[in-house]
């Protein structure tokens, strides 16, 4: 792989420890020649990797998809360091970074490109997401009904408390909680799942990457809300119907080359151990 021959650290603020890991990692890199830049911005401005080859997210996985746009601009890989809880994006600890960046910037790294959902409203207003797009009811009680369609054919109406629309990055995140499955990442899907639906009849869908999902609203009144990478998007209050789909571009998360996805839930969800001891 090229070599790294600039990078944007971006700092949540937030985070005990983040601005002075950032000041540390920087002066390491530079000793090597890399041009660096130091931000505290969240979520960072579209264009604000421009020309950058590394965003390094500090912080933890929120950190982390709030530079998502901006990487999607840009074309510029994305490294995540974290000091949260679990850490499924931003795998490096700040030892391991301090560690391994000296070889990372020389090209010993490899590159996953990680596939990310587009949610456009009524208004012709699109966001990404790297993990989710959930549809839930507002008013803290009752059920919504959510009319779903594929390429234009109907796939089912949904009674239900909300709908969790995933990448196969987000798969283990609210997906998994909700009963969904567990995707390699490798794969190019939207898997489809709903939150306690009303039937036993509605489970788990997994659409082809080039499936055009249309959702309508089937209820009078407030319409659902919409929660992108867990920040609530699209307030107006005519969003419906919308649409999910595979955008073109790719989220370009830089890993050790030896990095195992499934070594990463096993750890954090202690997954995937003998049922029988």
């Amino acid at each position: 792989m090229k070599s790294i021959q600039s990078i944007t650290f971006a700092v949540n603020s937030s985070k005990p420890g983040a601005a002075a890991a950032a000041q540390s990692l920087a002066a390491q890199v530079e000793l090597q020649g890399v041009a660096t830049h130091i931000t505290a911005d969240y979520p960072l401005p579209p264009d604000a990797l421009i020309g950058q080859d590394l965003c390094c997210a500090i912080g933890g996985d929120g950190t982390l998809l709030g530079v998502l746009e901006a990487a999607l601009e840009s074309g510029s890989a994305v490294l995540g360091i974290n000091l949260g809880k679990l850490g499924f994006l931003a795998t490096f600890t700040e030892a391991e970074a301090a560690r391994d960046l000296p070889q990372l910037i020389q090209g010993n790294y490899s590159i996953a490109e990680r596939s990310v959902l587009s949610c456009t409203n009524n208004q012709g207003d699109c966001i990404f997401g790297l993990n989710d797009i959930v549809i839930k009811e507002t008013r803290g009680s009752g059920l919504i009904r959510l009319c779903v369609s594929a390429n234009d054919n109907p796939v089912s109406e949904y009674h239900c408390d909300g709908l969790v629309f995933s990448t196969p990055t987000g798969s283990t995140a609210y997906n998994l909680s909700a009963g969904g499955p567990i995707i390699s990442p490798e794969v190019s899907a939207i898997a489809m799942t709903p939150i306690c639906p009303h039937t036993f009849g509605n489970r788990s869908v997994i659409f082809d990457h080039s499936t055009h999902i249309k959702i309508q609203n089937g209820e009078t009144g407030p319409c659902p809300r919409i929660t992108i990478d867990g920040r609530v998007h699209f307030n107006s209050n005519s969003n419906f119907p919308i649409q999910v789909t595979v955008a073109e571009k790719k989220f370009r998360l830089m890993q050790n080359p030896d990095h195992s996805h499934f070594a990463i839930v096993r750890d954090k969800l202690n997954w995937g151990g003998p049922a029988i001891r």
